[in-house]
């Protein structure tokens, strides 16, 4: 009988401890992911990104565990694909983005989204042949307000070294027709800084 008290009490402290630790990661990894995304719109803000405009306005971004919590059920599932626009309903924005990444680290996913910007002309509003912008795209439009994430290591896409990241944005901005921001040109000769 004591035993088994002692061999009890042990389980539930190394889970307290596992649990806690994974917790602590979690927030962690959600905090970086927040502050990278705030980081790199602040640069576009700024017109600190190579070859594209500087933003006119930028609105920071705040995290919303409901939108972590849909991007993390569709992170479980281990399907290789955005989800589908039905499965991010019951937000409150009609139009929810979304972007995935498989990396081996989860806040590598936004400078992967980030980078996309080299693929992408502004002023014609289209990505490069064969090359994808889109989540650069989501990450700098400007109405975005939100943002949301999960992960998750899916072995039967990725093996021991990756992690399936999915973020959602509220509200979306990947609009085929639209920019995502309006810009500023300082040398418009009406510019005032």
């Amino acid at each position: 009988m004591f035993y088994t008290i002692q061999v009890n009490f042990i389980i539930f402290l190394v889970l307290g401890y596992i649990y806690e630790n994974l917790a602590y990661r979690w927030y962690t990894q959600n905090s970086e992911l927040l502050a990278l995304h705030n980081a790199y719109r602040r640069n576009i803000k700024y017109g600190n990104v190579r070859d594209q405009p500087q933003a006119m306005s930028m609105l920071k971004l705040t995290w919303s565990h409901k939108l972590a919590e849909m991007a993390q059920e569709w992170a479980l599932q281990c399907v290789p694909r955005r989800s589908n626009m039905t499965m991010r309903k019951g937000s409150k924005w009609t139009y929810v983005g979304q972007s995935i990444a498989f990396v081996p680290k989860v806040r590598q996913a936004a400078s992967v989204w980030f980078e996309q910007h080299k693929n992408y002309n502004f002023e014609n509003n289209t990505c490069e042949a064969n090359k994808t912008c889109a989540d650069y795209k989501q990450l700098a439009f400007a109405d975005t307000t939100h943002i949301g994430c999960g992960y998750a290591m899916c072995f039967n896409l990725t093996g021991l070294d990756k992690v399936f990241v999915v973020c959602n944005y509220g509200p979306g901005g990947k609009y085929a027709n639209r920019q995502p921001y309006d810009p500023i040109y300082p040398e418009d000769p009406y510019y005032l800084p």
